[in-house]
């Protein structure tokens, strides 16, 4: 194509370029990158403005891998959904998944490459200077022989990318690619080699499991795969006939994951695995377990001599009662499954509890289907902290001459007590190849931006079997490229076209993926495969096959554990661990704006760290919520502002792993520091970062940090809001009618109502909300604020009580098991609603589909509807909430923002359901049970929420109310909400 037919294009052509890969892609010729994008759905002529493209690719938000579908209108990516084809996460997405668009448009992105001046600072230069800087610092390197001496530091990568990253280093002779990952499981893997002689993370499957115990694996936060582990739970947990399958959680910190078992045995850091090896020796005892032969069942008796219940009983405060329980309910269970934390953080004994949790996971036969080796992890291939720390050593002694760094951040990660920062400079070239500003690219020489995963061409394989493509959903919007290309041109100016032939990185996933298919397949064949894997997310076994692994005998004969009089504090000292959260992972999300807003699920925290301090150990240190505290340990000091929480252990502080940014951009400031400074040098004997302290000092500060949180109250005062049931109960009345009136015409009497019924036509749509299943992951809540443009307030107007949140998972406490309850609460689109009579200008109006519709344009800000909503589930705008450039691109345009005066609230996504309906309408039917659903309900991991047409008496929603457990909140006012509750189903753990 001539230079002039690229600049003539027709208004046609220019929203076909704009809609497949956005501006910068059409200037570099559209026409190339048209063939290659597949939509997800059938393939238009080309992009109608105004409609919107689905895109399938991968989430790399972490390294679980889930599929993605990416909503693309008008040439920019608005929303992200899970891809229903992909078998990891089968359609669900987690919040940091549904955050991830803000990803492309977050304000501090590096923009384009940059140099370091001799001050510190950065200077922007083109691509063409910065790769020459980088071609002349690498040249004599190569020459003098010290090739070696370069080192590529990435992330979690697979595919295509560490093909062409190794390619990079193998043309100037080096080997060492190095794949870091802060939560690397080591002694998970550890343990797994020394029982199952496999040093691999394997594919859980949980759902086939009979009976669960955790210790300390937090699997539905961010424990590998939580997506996965989420919708394998929910099918664990499904009542049936004979009961409900039982989960206990062993740990010193009352988790999201532990506040969904049925028992939370509390431990001090480090009782975790005198607990597992408790257990393990009375079961053992009792000559439990036939998958063991009698030899080595022997072998573990002796090994676990010393671990009885009065020994756990005196070191960890559980009641031997309690344990004989717990080894009562484990050997009832044909197929029971033991998870083990495996990363320090929270258990200082993280390799002896791995350990003791995959014996008893050997002890049946029938626990061998709940976990495959077959399909090991891709984290398994993740370098172990030995080798961060062998690097640091070899970068402080000079033998580094050049250091690349793709999407890591080892300066925040490593303890500071390693120098790695100081390490860094020591290195004649550092290049930092990234996305955003971190504690590590201020450190570099050069800084090479690079495009976000959504503008990406790639592959990912998160387990074998599962190849998954990423492609640009949207068109870089800054001057960045894919690391791909970056190398490839690097090499190219290196050692030349020869070493690399490859136009560009898409060339290379092309002819990874032919070559992977049959030898000599016919060229029409391949480009079909390849249009249907790209059009789908990527390439897949539907059916998974699972592998039985027993337990070997060789590594019994050398298993020994910690002597019990080791490992715990005594007396009066202080124990710290750390967590990784749901919102933020390592820390890497820390700069989402959605992520930062939405509410930590136990403490509802936002816009900031803390310290969880138990509250009796908060009154003996006279300490309350916002006191700053100064936390030392014998390698440094941190400040963090203290939150009492009845769910730690007293004598036992938790800090939220990966907060405490320094640079990291505007929003990820939060008012604590890293933890990462009291850390120690010491490894774990895993080969793991210690992290879970056994002793630390805590002393006031003397300043106090207001603490952004939306809990409100945190006890339900009798009201009888998120309801429970005993499963007896259950399995004695499910065939009883609920305590529901439905918000039909048929739920109106007159002896009881004022107004008269509503006449819903066609449709009355109705959610069901399954307490049982809602696990209180805030997913829901994430997808809510990118479907429907919810603003961001920030720390202050949440300090204020003014957020915005359409939709809040309340938590409350109770005093029995379980401790929590956790309740979506939205809009219940109530047929005689409160705030539909209040108003005075009618701005809250019943739709005759039994949606409490809002008319902005008609409110006047009086906020009569607030007060008269029972539900406080209504926002007012205070007001006119603005986005910093260019975050406003991230917003629907089929939902209206909303101005300072006027009230908002859950609309049901009523843009999707008339998009649903004009499809039906076209082709001269109803809409179809599922054929849509909210974006809440759409996300859900746990399929929670579950929405239709209540006058369809075939729905899923219809049969849902039906059922004994259904409730209405506050039902008593008779506000006949469309919101239907699920009770939770709780279990007696004995």
């Amino acid at each position: 194509m001539s230079k002039v037919e690229k600049l003539i294009f027709s208004r046609r052509q220019f929203l076909k370029a704009a809609g497949l890969t956005g501006l910068t892609a059409m200037v570099s010729g559209c026409s190339d990158a048209g063939r290659k994008l597949i939509p997800f759905v059938t393939a238009p002529e080309d992009i109608i403005p105004g409609e919107a493209t689905w895109y399938a690719t991968t989430c790399r938000e972490c390294p679980a891998g889930c599929g993605m579908l990416a909503k693309n209108r008008d040439g920019r990516v608005i929303k992200v959904e899970g891809n229903p084809l992909h078998p990891i996460n089968t359609g669900k997405l987690c919040a940091r998944g549904q955050a991830s668009v803000q990803g492309i448009y977050n304000p501090d992105r590096l923009r384009a490459p940059a140099t370091k001046l001799a001050d510190g600072t950065f200077r922007p230069v083109t691509w063409k200077e910065a790769e020459k800087t980088i071609v002349d610092a690498l040249t004599p390197v190569v020459l003098r022989g010290d090739r070696q001496k370069v080192v590529f530091l990435s992330d979690l990568t697979s595919g295509s990318e560490m093909q062409v990253v190794r390619r990079f280093l193998a043309s100037m002779g080096s080997s060492n690619h190095i794949m870091y990952e802060p939560l690397a499981y080591e002694a998970l893997r550890q343990a797994n080699r020394d029982v199952f002689g496999v040093r691999a993370i394997p594919a859980y499957q949980i759902d086939a499991a009979d009976f669960l115990i955790s210790f300390g694996a937090n699997f539905l936060e961010t424990w590998v795969s939580n997506v996965r582990f989420s919708r394998q739970f929910a099918r664990f947990r499904e009542p049936a006939k004979d009961g409900k399958n039982p989960f206990i959680y062993v740990g010193p910190r009352l988790s999201m994951t532990a506040a969904n078992a049925d028992h939370w045995i509390a431990t001090p850091p480090g009782g975790e695995s005198l607990v597992a090896l408790g257990l393990l020796h009375l079961i053992l005892e009792k000559d439990h377990g036939t998958a063991l032969a009698r030899d080595d069942k022997a072998r573990v008796r002796a090994a676990t001599a010393a671990f009885t219940p009065d020994l756990v009983a005196e070191r960890t405060g559980v009641k031997k009662e309690e344990l004989h329980m717990l080894a009562r309910s484990f050997m009832k269970a044909a197929r029971p499954l033991a998870l083990a934390e495996g990363l320090g953080l929270e258990d200082p004994a993280a390799l002896d509890t791995g350990r003791a949790a995959n014996l008893l996971s050997s002890l049946m036969p029938g626990s061998s289907e709940t976990m495959d080796f077959s399909r090991p992890s891709l984290l398994s291939g993740s370098a172990p902290a030995t080798d961060m720390k062998t690097l640091t050593d070899a970068m402080l002694a000079g033998k580094i001459k050049a250091l690349f760094i793709l999407r890591a951040n080892p300066a925040f990660h490593l303890p500071q007590t390693w120098h790695f920062s100081e390490a860094l400079k020591t290195v004649p070239l550092v290049v930092y190849l990234g996305s955003y500003p971190d504690e590590t690219g201020r450190l570099a020489h050069v800084r090479l931006p690079i495009h976000t995963f959504l503008e990406s061409w790639g592959d990912y394989t998160p387990e074998p079997g599962i190849d998954s493509f990423l492609q640009p959903v949207m068109g870089p919007i800054f001057d960045t490229r894919n690391p791909g290309d970056i190398l490839l041109s690097l090499g190219q100016a290196i050692k030349g076209r020869v070493s690399f032939p490859e136009k560009d990185f898409y060339e290379v996933v092309r002819h990874a993926f032919e070559a992977s298919r049959t030898p000599g397949a016919a060229r029409g064949n391949q480009e079909e495969y390849w249009l249907n894997a790209l059009k789908q997310g990527g390439s897949w076994n539907s059916r998974e096959k699972r592998t039985r692994h027993s337990l070997t005998g060789h590594p019994v004969n050398s298993m020994s554990f910690a002597p019990p009089s080791s490992g715990l504090p005594a007396g009066e000292g202080l124990s710290l661990i750390s967590y990784p959260t749901i919102q933020f992972f390592d820390g890497r999300m820390a700069n989402r704006p959605i992520l930062q807003e939405l509410p930590d699920p136990m403490t509802a925290v936002t816009w900031g760290g803390w310290v969880e301090i138990n509250p009796e150990t908060a009154r003996r240190l006279s300490i309350k919520k916002g006191d700053v505290l100064l936390i030392r340990s014998e390698s440094g000091t941190i400040e963090v502002p203290a939150y009492p929480y009845p769910g730690i252990e007293p004598g036992t502080l938790a800090i939220p792993y990966g907060l405490g940014h320094s640079a990291f951009g505007r929003y990820a400031p939060d008012g604590m520091e890293n933890s990462v400074g009291i850390l120690g040098k010491e490894l774990g004997p895993a080969g793991s970062i210690v992290r879970a302290l056994v002793t630390v000092t805590v002393t006031k500060k003397g300043t106090s940090l207001p603490l952004a949180h939306t809990d409100g109250s945190a006890d339900q005062h009798d009201r009888h809001i998120a309801r429970s049931i005993s499963l007896e109960d259950y399995l004695r009345t499910r065939a009883d009618p609920p305590d529901v009136v439905l918000p039909l015409s048929r739920g109106f009497v007159q002896e009881r109502d004022f107004y008269s019924a509503h006449t819903h036509d066609a449709y009355r749509w109705c959610m069901a909300v399954d307490l049982d299943r809602c696990i209180g992951c805030g997913a829901c809540v994430a997808a809510c604020y990118t479907e429907n443009n919810v603003a961001v307030v920030g720390r202050k107007a949440v300090l204020k009580g003014r957020t915005m949140a359409w939709l809040h998972i309340e938590r409350y406490f109770e005093p029995k098991e379980p401790f929590i309850r956790f309740i979506p609460m939205l809009c219940q689109h109530c047929d005689e609603a409160p705030c539909e009579s209040v108003c005075p200008v009618f701005a809250p109006n019943h739709s005759k589909e039994g949606i409490n519709n809002q008319v902005y344009n008609r409110c006047i800000g009086t906020r009569y509807c607030s007060q008269n909503c029972p539900y406080k589930v209504r926002r007012f705008n205070w007001l006119t909430w603005t986005h910093d450039a260019p975050l406003e691109w991230q917003f629907n345009p089929d939902v209206t923002r909303r101005t300072k005066g006027v009230m908002e609230k859950c609309s049901f996504c009523i843009q999707r359901i008339v998009e649903a309906k004009i499809k039906a309408t076209g082709e001269k039917r109803l809409v179809r049970d599922g054929e849509f659903a909210p974006a809440c309900a759409q996300t859900c991991p746990a399929d929670a929420l579950v929405f239709g047409n209540l006058k369809d008496p075939e729905s899923r929603v219809a049969r849902l109310v039906g059922e004994a457990r259904a409730y209405q909140v506050l039902g008593e006012l008779n506000t006949k909400p469309g919101v239907i509750y699920l009770k939770k189903i709780t279990r007696n753990p004995a």
